[in-house]
Parts: C-alpha cells; structure tokens; sequence
C-alpha cells in the first residue's frame, strides 16, 4: 500500500488520467460497435490487461526499463523474422501471429523497445561512443526492411518519422535530417509503384479510383452532427470497413458527435503538450530523446488515423492510440504510456 502511495505521490497525475480517459473512450466506443459480444468483452479484457502494464511499466527505473525494452526488442524482432515465413495473411499482408483465438502484431509491440533503446544508443553517442549509432542504424535498417516485406507502407513512415525525430532532438547533424526526408520521399514513392494495395489508397484519395470508405466516413460525420444519435445508434458503422479499428474515430463522429470527437482530441493535445513542456525542463539526453520520441510516435500516429477518417491524407490502416480495437495497438500503447510516465515520474529524476 505504501509503495502506491509513493507511486501516486510521484506520477504525473494529469497526465495519467487524461490517459484513462482516453483508454475509457475506446471501451465506451467499443460497446457501440455491436457486432458480437465476444468482440465488446475482448476489448475491455485487452484493456485491463494494458493498464495492469501501464501502471507496472510506470513503477520501473530508467535502468529496468531498458533491460526490458533490449529484451523485447530482439524477442519481437525475432517474431518479425517468423511472421515472414509464415502462410497467415490478412488482405495480403503477414504482418501478424495467430495464437489459438487470437493475433499478435509483432511489429505494434516492438515500437516502444525500440524508441527507447534509440534514446539509449544516441545519449552514448553523445558521450562520444560512437560505434553505438552504427548499430543503431544497422538495427533500424534491418528492422525498416522487414516490415515492408510484410508490407506496411504506414508502420515504417511511422518508424522511420519517430527515429528521425529523436535524431534531431539529439542536435546530431541536419544532413541526418535532410537525408530522412529524403529517403521518406523516396520510399513513399517507390511504395507507389511496388505495392499494389498502396497505389489504390492513393488513386482512391485523388478520386482516380474507389472512394467507398472514406466517403462513409465522412457521411458518418455528417451524420453524427454536433451532438450524434446516441451510443449504438449508428447505422454507417455497419458498413464501414474495419470501423472498429482504422475508422474509429468516423463512428466516434456519427454516434457521440462532433463535441465529443473534439474532447479525443482535446486529450490527446493535452498528452502531448504536456508531455512536451516536461522534456524543455529535463537535462538528461537519454530522457529527452526517449520521451521525445514515445510522445513523437503517440502523436504521429494518432494525427494519421484522425486525419485519415477525415480524408485528409490517403487510409495507411493504422489504429488510434489506446481507442481502436486491437490486443497488439492497445498492449504496445500501454507499455509506451507506462515507460512515458516513468521517465517522467519525479522519483526517477
């Protein structure tokens, strides 16, 4: 009991609950897609189970956390290497693991180990060590490549923004900068040609070919209006594709309405702001770089699930953070969450 009370006492409470708020939204969220028991029951279990790991990650020191993140990572990289060589495929990607009922995404797990050994290898390249950022770049090349042989063209712009991202917190120099820009023009590009699912998505945006699902999301929106028809009230959910996943956020709009999707939003700002004016305060580098680059991906990530709803940018099928369904999306965002409020827990400064 002591031991929570010093927990509490040193968390960033806002942010924590702000947090909750967000993971409730999603199991609110998960009671108006109807479409099975099962589906609602497995969403609220997956989220206990996420904030059990959230408030365990939380509890930990800088030095448990990247033990664990080193071994997750080669543990999930491994996985990665499996899921290649096996014949499970969903809309003709081998991106996860059946295990008895359920999936895992090894590629969603292994986001915050990787986050947080890049802010450990880049910290001791500042201490002039510099064989550890040619590692570092060994690893993040190996791990790019193998999850756009799954493909996913959306998971490795997410990695490759959030790397380049703690590079450039780091002050290491702008040519690295320059060169990611570079080579994120180059690989949506050549994802174009390559990826034939890619090519849709994009001729589908600019209106050279289907634009089904994005026209229901926003007719979803339309529809809600300000206030929405109430929870379980929708009728477009049904029709969208992967409602419960990519497009949250559209039946967010057509049942709770445009108040409430402005709250997620207002949530998911507030993580970040604060998150942020916390990292201006800090000296460390290895905690700058690494809370710089959980609260990069949480945002990044969130931006193009919303923006996708919107039909702002093309669909990437990419979840929102702690709100979409998903055991692997809501597992690795809650152990993102707990290593973020560690590095900022007043004990660990």
């Amino acid at each position: 009991m002591k031991n929570f009370e010093n927990w509490w006492l040193s968390i960033d409470k806002l942010n924590f609950i702000l947090i909750f708020s967000l993971g409730v939204t999603g199991v609110i969220l998960s009671f108006s897609i109807n479409e099975s028991f099962t589906y609602i029951n497995r969403h609220t279990i997956f989220f206990i189970i996420g904030f059990i790991l959230l408030i365990f990650f939380s509890n930990l020191d800088d030095k448990n956390i990247r033990r664990i993140s080193l071994f997750g990572f080669l543990f999930l990289f491994i996985l990665l290497l499996y899921v290649l060589r096996l014949d499970f495929e969903v809309k003709g990607a081998k991106r996860w693991i059946k295990f008895f009922n359920f999936t895992i995404q090894p590629s969603e797990l292994i986001k915050p180990f990787f986050i947080i050994l890049t802010a450990w290898c880049i910290s001791q390249t500042i201490n002039s060590k510099k064989n550890y950022l040619i590692t570092l770049f060994i690893f993040f090349g190996a791990l790019i490549s193998l999850i756009l042989l799954q493909p996913d063209v959306g998971m490795t712009i997410l990695f490759t923004s959030t790397f380049f991202c703690q590079l450039f917190v780091a002050g290491l120099p702008l040519i690295l900068v320059i060169l990611a820009v570079i080579f994120l023009l180059i690989m949506s590009t050549s994802s174009y040609f390559i990826f034939d699912h890619v090519q849709r998505r994009i001729n589908s945006f600019f209106e050279s070919g289907d634009t089904h699902q994005i026209d229901l999301s926003i007719r979803a929106f339309k529809s809600g209006g300000i206030f929405g028809k109430g929870p379980g009230q929708g009728i477009l959910k049904e029709k969208i594709p992967d409602a419960k996943t990519d497009f949250i956020f559209s039946v967010a709009g057509e049942e709770l309405g445009l108040i409430f999707c402005l709250i997620i939003l207002l949530i998911i700002l507030s993580i970040i702001i604060r998150t942020l004016i916390k990292v201006l305060k800090i000296q460390d580098p290895y905690k700058m770089i690494a809370i710089s680059g959980l609260i990069c991906s949480f945002g990044l990530q969130s931006l193009i699930n919303i923006f996708s709803s919107l039909g702002v940018i093309p669909t990437k099928g990419m979840t929102l953070p702690f709100v979409s369904y998903g055991g692997s999306s809501i597992i690795s965002i809650s152990i993102l969450f707990g290593f973020l409020l560690s590095l900022t827990n007043k004990n660990n400064e």
